[in-house]
């Protein structure tokens, strides 16, 4: 269904996806299984840690435990109301959000992302986070090349050197390892 024209041009008309009723169920369903696949990662941690260092509430391992307990259950129940028992008003709000949804930046961020995490130990934090906020700009629909650029180097420099003097926590040097 195509909605009408916004300006004598018709430029800039919108144009909505039919979908079929429920199609939005299917997201929120990938949704629940991306969650307890999450709680699984954290809770192998959380034991290995606590192998090491015990169950207490004062070891290393305990929060992070709590943590995957909970997403267990978040994600249970989560699964739960999307697959045996949705309601009408879900089933209506995913479809909608379904809709309403541009795939196609959605995908765009996504293979930005994996690229991200490809390039950051070989270019280093600094260079590869900086490279990615422009280009996430960019997607977002920003087209101030000059001051994206400023605002990635100085936003990417920062938490690089405040995680590193402040934290103690080394992030990738990468291509910039002999100046810094």
């Amino acid at each position: 269904m195509s909605l009408p024209d916004s300006g004598p041009s018709g430029a800039h008309a919108l144009v909505r996806q039919e979908t079929r009723p429920g199609a939005g169920m299917l997201g929120l369903r990938i949704a629940a299984v991306v969650i307890l696949l999450g709680a699984a990662v954290v809770l192998i941690d959380a034991i290995r840690i606590s192998i090491s260092g015990g169950f207490g509430p004062q070891q290393p391992g305990f929060f992070p435990l709590i943590v995957g307990i909970g997403l267990v259950g978040f994600g249970v129940a989560f699964l739960v109301r999307s697959t045996l028992k949705p309601d009408r008003a879900l089933v209506e709000q995913a479809d909608e959000e379904h809709r309403d949804t541009h795939w196609r930046t959605l995908w765009t961020v996504v293979v930005a992302l994996l690229v991200y995490v490809a390039v950051l130990d070989p270019l280093g934090y600094i260079i590869a986070t900086s490279i990615f906020f422009v280009g996430i700009a960019r997607v977002a629909g920003s087209r101030r090349l000059i001051r994206d650029v400023i605002i990635a180097v100085l936003f990417s420099a920062a938490v690089y050197f405040g995680f590193t003097e402040l934290l103690g926590v080394r992030l990738p040097d990468g291509l910039l390892e002999t100046v810094l």
